[in-house]
């Protein structure tokens, strides 16, 4: 890896974001900075579409802590031999879900680049604060122990803004904005709750409809996205782009990442990626334009009544209220027939938490 970086023309540009100088080699679609972490290459930018055929790993310089110590975000990406389009792929925007890094990692094992048509771009883990903190949110070393939601500061900041904003703005900029003909942005449920398979898809670009019933998920969210997401903010510019949200957090789930594999690739054979007959499921995904949120209304013990994707009728028992002793104090009802999309998983629930999702 070191002998294809190796640096014959080097230019010397500021990277004012970050404080440091960033080495330039024209032409190999990256920006090294020069050094190496664990035989992995420094970048501060990537053009993915220069880089030549075959199977590249880097770290991006995403930011400083307040000591200097470096972020560090891994992109992988493999480069067809074939031309084609450019997938990219995203995990662990919130640092407590994790199914999606595992199905990054399984999918690119699974890639060969001599048979790939296009480029498939992977960032197993954007929010690195989060991840180490064992927190949705991207965590800063502020007197206070800042916490940001990165999924609501898209495209951030490159000056001005906090802390949240220029991380989101270094990575928008530098690393994923001019790198995708398409997005898949892998989530989770987050702490003490679950989901099923389940895509959010703004169902009235056609190309976006097309993608998210390639991944054969459970259920599709009919959305028109929310500010600040990345999701929202590729479909802004252009770029089909969904949110695939794989279960529950801080776990491993086999099955369910392996249910997320089968459908990438299937999207990718729908695409032109890779060769291959598209999977039609024999269930169709269960589509929905509204949810509804039944919150917790008092702190307490709180038992959920209903299952991932079972369907229930208006009026219907779904969750019983203890409190501290073991003796009942409130019975939750559905407000509405329809789908169970989310529930509590941690029956220790606190005033206006989330208990069961339902959508129609």
């Amino acid at each position: 890896m070191k002998s294809l970086f190796k640096i014959t023309v080097i230019l010397i540009c500021c990277f004012s974001s970050l404080g440091t100088a960033a080495t330039t080699q024209p032409g190999m679609g990256v920006d090294l900075t020069g050094d190496i972490v664990g035989g992995v290459p420094i970048i501060t930018r990537l053009a993915a579409k220069q880089l030549p055929t075959g199977r590249h790993r880097f770290y991006f310089l995403a930011g400083r802590q307040n000591a200097g110590a470096a972020i560090h975000v891994p992109v992988e990406v493999i480069k067809g031999k074939k031309t084609g389009k450019t997938l990219l792929l995203t995990a662990a925007v919130h640092g407590d879900e994790l199914n999606g890094i595992r199905a990054l990692h399984k999918l690119m094992e699974d890639i060969d680049p001599d048979t790939l048509a296009g480029t498939i771009i992977s960032v197993p883990g954007i929010n690195q604060t989060g991840l180490v903190g064992n927190s949705r949110h991207f965590i800063t070393s502020a007197a206070n122990g800042a916490k940001d939601d990165l999924n609501r500061r898209f495209p951030g900041k490159l000056t001005g803004g906090g802390t949240a904003a220029r991380y989101v703005g270094n990575i928008w900029h530098n690393l994923l904005k001019n790198n995708a003909d398409m997005v898949v942005d892998l989530h989770t449920q987050t702490t003490g709750t679950e989901y099923p398979l389940f895509v959010f898809a703004d169902m009235r670009n056609a190309k976006v409809k097309q993608m998210a019933q390639a991944l054969m998920p459970d259920i599709i969210k009919n959305d028109e996205g929310q500010s600040g997401t990345l999701e929202t903010t590729f479909m802004k510019l252009g770029v089909p782009a969904v949110t695939y949200e794989l279960g529950a957090p801080k776990v491993f789930q086999p099955d369910m990442i392996r249910r997320a594999v089968l459908g990438l690739k299937n999207l990718m054979v729908a695409e032109g990626f890779l060769s291959g007959s598209v999977i039609e499921p024999v269930v169709p995904s269960f589509v929905g334009g509204n949810y509804t949120n039944v919150y917790a209304e008092d702190g307490g013990i709180v038992v959920v009544q209903v299952d991932l994707l079972e369907n229930v009728e208006k009026g219907q028992l779904i969750a019983i209220g203890y409190d501290a002793f073991g003796s009942e104090n409130k019975r939750y009802i559905a407000p509405h027939a329809g789908k169970v999309l989310a529930r509590a998983t941690d029956p220790f629930r606190e005033a206006g938490t989330m208990l069961v999702r339902i959508i129609r």
